[in-house]
């Protein structure tokens, strides 16, 4: 937890969550209201953004699944798929989202296509 800002969470997108976020609050960061701990599957309804446009949460500074519980106080940022390819395993992807359907993989019937 960074600095207290009572029940509300600094809040972010990357890539077109980014404009998402922007669109909806007319800034960034965000200062989000919570009534107490919330999942990022929670907050990604709360913001009415799909789950499948969401790959990782950045829970200060860390990635984290969905299932991961965010608490007020905290900076999220949320990440949907297609992270370039060594950044996937740099920051910790792999680990963290292997059940999450959003998982940016490399389908085989795409593999292929490639031979």
């Amino acid at each position: 937890m960074f600095e207290d800002r009572g029940n509300t969470i600094e809040l972010r997108g990357f890539l077109h969550l980014n404009t998402y976020i922007r669109k909806k609050f007319g800034t960034m960061p965000v200062i989000f209201d919570l009534d107490g701990e919330i999942t990022g599957k929670d907050l990604a309804k709360r913001l009415n953004v799909p789950l499948n446009e969401i790959e990782v949460i950045f829970v200060n500074g860390f990635v984290q699944g969905l299932d991961f519980v965010i608490k007020p106080g905290d900076r999220v940022a949320l990440l949907p798929p297609g992270c370039p390819g060594p950044y996937r395993i740099a920051l910790g992807f792999y680990g963290k989202n292997q059940n999450n359907p959003a998982n940016f993989k490399i389908k085989e019937r795409k593999l292929k296509n490639l031979y």
